[in-house]
């Protein structure tokens, strides 16, 4: 049984790692004889918020760390986080991705300007923990506040006691913190001295620390655990694989017109705009696909097309980004006491003045204007190593026929059950084993009769590489790129069941800026977080001094220290202090 969990592992490795291996094809890694060692591979997700309310319009700063349990004989294993901003109802307000680098995520989500008040969770979890129920992911409760709309957001289902989630408690005693004195004006330099207490703690920690308003943050206790209650245990299958590397994920099932999964389907994966690239994936005998493309910012468009047969009828069904179904659900109506009243009201406030002031400082800048190019520019997915043909460096011919007939002879056609067929020619004998891949603007075709049609006209060049071509784990008989004059295909009808898909891209955080305040300056302090820092380095040796400066709203304010101990256990230390 040992030996099967490592034919797993590394199975999953080499299979996410881009293999080539047509052997990997005899067996998935969705088959259940995998699930039970699969099963002792377990994600875990702990995650520190800089605040528990905030508005809309504002950033909420948080810290993830991630522990793997029975996955030790790998280095690494989920690469991504997945966050999302959820009402109590289900419903996402924003959702993110987030790169996962040494075990850590230190990132921030914006709060929609459409969400309305509530009580709202920040839902957090990687592809890996998709395959277990929901109650595995972390849950961090907050309260939204929007001052510009009177509705409240959705409840959830009231449901029993014994069903409730609990929160997971902190632990003092290990870490300490304090400041020189208890009060401080507006604009004093405060110097915060965090160390640690237990002697036996002889490894350093990497701690998060948050210096907020009094009320702003929970001391005791922060994201909801799964405890002990009962609930309907599903067996443990794998239907995603985890993010592994430098990729982002893209897995589906390919379905015939009776809804049934459909085996070794060639798939064809292009994604388009500035940076084109192309992927091809095999679905495996269970009808499933998993592939990985390169890391990119914002939403990236792809276009997929399945290889149809003969008088089939494909649907690619792409995997949902986002985990959809139902997560933890709490009970009550949302309230505020006195004392969180007037901290809304306070934050609201900042908020606002913020807002005000940042439009000011950017009404006058300028933005450049991003050229997304059209389909080709640039170096291709194939290289520069290819035949290149400009039309307008020949005579005009009347098709494109003509043209791969007096100046590309390494097209060749033939006919085969009444169709012209095209076909690659090599000095490598074997390119005729494979298909080649053909494609106009990045987008594969198959409709050849009607591509050799075209008019030259409307097609700016020609690359050709005349040898076999392996992609992922399919092998092509060469390429034959086309790129049209106008970036439209040259008015080609697409392929029967392809169709167009944006895939999210990894969330960049903003750099953050440390607000200065020169004297005389007439920008105001707007921070509600006074101070956010979720790496700092500390041991028993080592105590940290951590200055910032007293923020100028009047009032109580709280320091909290939070780490996660080499056993799993969260450590916290808190200080208090008052700006008169």
């Amino acid at each position: 049984m040992q030996g099967t969990k490592k034919t797993y592992k590394l199975f999953l490795v080499g299979l996410l790692s881009g293999m080539s291996l047509f052997s990997l094809f005899a067996q998935s890694p969705f088959e259940p004889v995998y699930a039970e060692e699969a099963a002792t591979i377990v994600d875990q997700v702990q995650l520190f918020t800089d605040r528990n309310i905030y508005t809309v319009d504002e950033s909420i700063h948080f810290m993830a760390e991630l522990r793997v349990f029975g996955g030790a004989e790998l280095d690494s294993w989920s690469s991504m986080l997945y966050v999302e901003l959820v009402s109590l109802d289900g419903k996402a307000m924003v959702h993110e991705k987030y790169r996962i680098t040494g075990g850590r995520v230190n990132g921030s989500i914006h709060v929609p300007s459409g969400a309305l008040t509530g009580d709202y969770l920040l839902k957090a979890y990687t592809r890996w923990m998709r395959n277990r129920e929901t109650d595995s992911f972390s849950y961090t409760p907050l309260k939204i506040i929007n001052p510009f709309r009177k509705e409240l957001s959705a409840s959830s289902v009231v449901i029993t006691t014994q069903e409730m989630p609990v929160r997971v408690l902190y632990h003092e005693g290990i870490l300490a913190c304090s400041t020189s004195s208890s009060e401080y004006t507006a604009g004093d330099h405060i110097l915060m001295k965090l160390s640690v207490e237990e002697q036996l703690m002889r490894q350093a920690m990497v701690c998060c620390v948050t210096v907020v308003p009094e009320g702003a943050i929970d001391l005791l206790g922060g994201q909801y655990q799964e405890g002990d209650r009962k609930r309907r245990q599903e067996p443990f299958r794998v239907s995603y694989l985890p993010d592994m590397g430098d990729r982002l994920p893209l897995s589906g099932s390919v379905v015939d017109s009776d809804q049934q999964p459909v085996p070794y389907t060639t798939l064809h994966f292009s994604l388009l705009g500035a940076f084109p690239d192309y992927y091809a994936a095999i679905s495996d005998e269970k009808g499933r696909f998993n592939l990985s493309s390169s890391w990119g910012e914002g939403n990236q468009e792809f276009f997929v097309t399945p290889e149809q047969y003969e008088s089939s009828d494909l649907e690619v069904r792409i995997d949902q980004e986002f985990d959809g179904r139902p997560g933890l659900s709490l009970s009550g109506e949302f309230s505020l006491s006195e004392e969180e009243s007037e901290l809304a009201r306070k934050l609201t406030l900042n908020m606002q003045l913020s807002k005000a002031y940042r439009t000011l400082e950017t009404s006058g800048a300028k933005t450049e204007k991003v050229d997304d190019g059209y389909r080709g520019k640039g170096i291709p997915f194939y290289g520069t190593r290819v035949k290149r043909l400009i039309i307008d460096d020949y005579v005009r011919l009347p098709n494109l026929e003509e043209v791969f007939i007096n100046l590309v002879p390494e097209v060749q056609f033939y006919k085969k059950k009444g169709k012209t067929r095209i076909r690659i020619m090599s000095e490598n004998n074997s390119i005729g084993v494979y298909k080649p891949l053909i494609m106009i603007d990045n987008i594969s075709v198959f409709d050849e009769e009607a591509l050799l049609a075209l008019s030259p006209e409307k097609i700016e060049r020609i690359d050709l590489v005349n040898d076999i071509y392996l992609k992922g784990s399919v092998a092509f008989g060469g390429i034959l790129a086309i790129y049209s004059r106008k970036g439209d295909m040259a008015g080609i009808d697409l392929p029967e069941g392809s169709y167009f898909f944006d895939l999210q891209g990894i969330y960049q955080n903003a750099p953050e800026i440390e607000l200065t305040i020169l004297p005389g300056s007439r920008i105001p302090d707007t921070r509600n977080t006074i101070y956010w820092n979720s790496e700092v380095l500390v041991d028993r040796e080592n105590p940290a001094e951590i200055p910032f400066r007293a923020p100028a709203t009047p009032g109580n304010y709280v320091i909290l220290v939070r780490a996660l101990s080499p056993d799993g256990e969260i450590l916290s230390a808190s200080s208090r202090f008052t700006v008169e």
